[in-house]
C-alpha cells in the first residue's frame, strides 16, 4: 500500500478565503442536501408509522433510504465544510480525508443495499413457494448487518495505509479534490468493485422479468380449470411481487444512470494522469448525489401505500391501516 504524504499541507490556501464560485457550489450541495434529507425522511418515517410498509422488502429499502439520508446530513455539510473551511484551517486535508472516506462508504452501501433489496426480489419472484421460508428476519438482519460493515471497512481502507496524498494548488481548482487524496490503485479498485456488482445485478432481473412473464403464461393457460381461484391467487400475488419489482428496478436504474457519470470521470482521469478539472470531478460527486433525492419521488410514483403515508405525514394526519389503501410492497 502507498501511503505518501506531502509537506507543508494546505500552506498555499491558509491566508486565502472561498471564493466566490466555491461558495456557490457550496449552495448547491446544501439544497440538495435537504431535498435528500426531507424525502429520506419521509420514507423511513412511512416505514416506522405505517405497519402495512413493515415487509421485507421494506426492510432492506429503509437501510437504503438511512444511507441516503446520511449523505443529505453528513456527507454534504463535510463536502461543504471540506472547500470552505478546511483551507483556512490547519490540517485541513483532514476533513478532506473524512469526506471522501464517508462518500465511498455511502457509495458502496448503496450498491450493497441494492445488491440485497435484489436477492429479495429474485427470491420472491424466482423461487414464490420458498420465499417466506428462506428471507426470514434470521436472515434479514444479517445481510443489512454485512451492508453496513463492508461499506464502513472499504470506505476507510485509505485510513488504514493506502493514500497518497498530493498538496493541491489553487490553480487547480477546488482544495477537497479526490485523485489527490486516494492512491490510484484504490481508485480503481471503487470503480472495479462499484461496477462488478452493478452487472450482476442486472443480470438477475433480466433472469426475474423471464420468470415474471413465464409465470404469467403458466397461469393464463390455467385459468379456466377447475383450479380457477387458486390461479386467480397466484396472479394477483405475482402482479404484487412484480410491482414490487419494477419500483426496485426503476431505483437501480436511477442508481446507475446518476452514478455512472462519475465512474466515467473516475477512470478517465486515472488514464489522462489526473488531468480532468476538480470542478467536472466535483460536478460528477454531486450528480451522483442526485439519486439519494430520487429514491423517495420513486416510491411514492410506484407505490401508493408509500404516496398515501407520505400525503398523511405532510399534513399532519395520522395512519391507520383502516384509512391508507393497501399496498403493493
Amino acid at each position: 500500500m502507498a501511503n505518501g504524504t506531502a509537506s507543508g499541507l494546505n500552506s498555499d490556501w491558509s491566508e486565502g478565503k472561498a471564493e466566490l464560485h466555491v461558495i456557490l457550489l457550496c449552495s448547491v450541495v446544501l439544497v440538495i442536501a435537504a431535498i435528500i434529507v426531507a424525502g429520506n425522511s419521509l420514507v423511513v418515517l412511512s416505514v416506522v408509522c405505517n405497519r402495512r410498509l413493515q415487509t421485507k422488502t421494506s426492510a432492506f429499502i429503509t437501510s437504503l433510504a438511512v444511507g441516503d439520508l446520511m449523505i443529505g446530513l453528513v456527507l454534504m455539510p463535510l463536502i461543504v465544510v471540506s472547500n470552505t473551511v478546511g483551507p483556512s484551517v490547519e490540517n485541513g486535508l483532514k476533513y478532506c480525508h473524512v469526506t471522501i472516506s464517508i462518500a465511498v462508504m455511502l457509495m458502496f452501501n448503496s450498491v450493497a443495499n441494492l445488491g440485497a433489496v435484489t436477492f429479495d426480489r429474485f427470491l420472491a419472484v424466482v423461487v414464490p413457494l420458498r420465499y417466506k421460508s428462506i428471507m426470514t428476519k434470521r436472515l434479514i438482519v444479517p445481510i443489512i448487518a454485512f451492508v453496513w460493515v463492508f461499506s464502513t471497512i472499504f470506505g476507510f481502507i485509505p485510513f488504514m495505509g493506502w493514500r497518497t496524498v498530493i498538496e493541491p494548488e489553487r490553480s487547480s481548482g477546488l482544495f477537497c479534490q479526490v485523485p489527490l487524496n486516494l492512491a490510484q490503485g484504490y481508485i480503481i479498485t471503487v470503480c472495479v468493485v462499484g461496477l462488478l456488482p452493478s452487472i450482476f445485478v442486472l443480470a438477475a432481473y433480466l433472469k426475474i422479468f423471464q420468470t415474471a412473464y413465464h409465470h404469467e403464461l403458466r397461469i393464463a393457460a390455467a385459468i379456466n380449470s377447475v383450479l380457477r381461484t387458486n390461479q386467480n391467487d397466484l396472479k394477483l400475488n405475482m402482479i404484487k411481487e412484480m410491482k414490487a419489482a419494477k419500483m426496485v428496478a426503476l431505483v437501480l436504474g436511477a442508481f446507475i444512470f446518476s452514478w455512472c457519470p462519475l465512474f466515467v470521470i473516475m477512470i478517465v482521469d486515472i488514464a489522462m494522469k489526473h488531468s480532468v478539472n476538480s470542478y467536472i470531478y466535483a460536478g460528477g460527486v454531486i450528480f451522483a448525489t442526485l439519486n439519494s433525492a430520487l429514491n423517495p419521488v420513486i416510491y411514492a410514483s410506484m407505490n401508493s401505500e408509500f404516496r398515501d403515508t407520505f400525503k398523511a405525514l405532510l399534513q399532519c394526519q395520522s395512519i391507520s391501516a383502516n384509512r391508507v389503501a393497501p399496498g403493493t410492497v
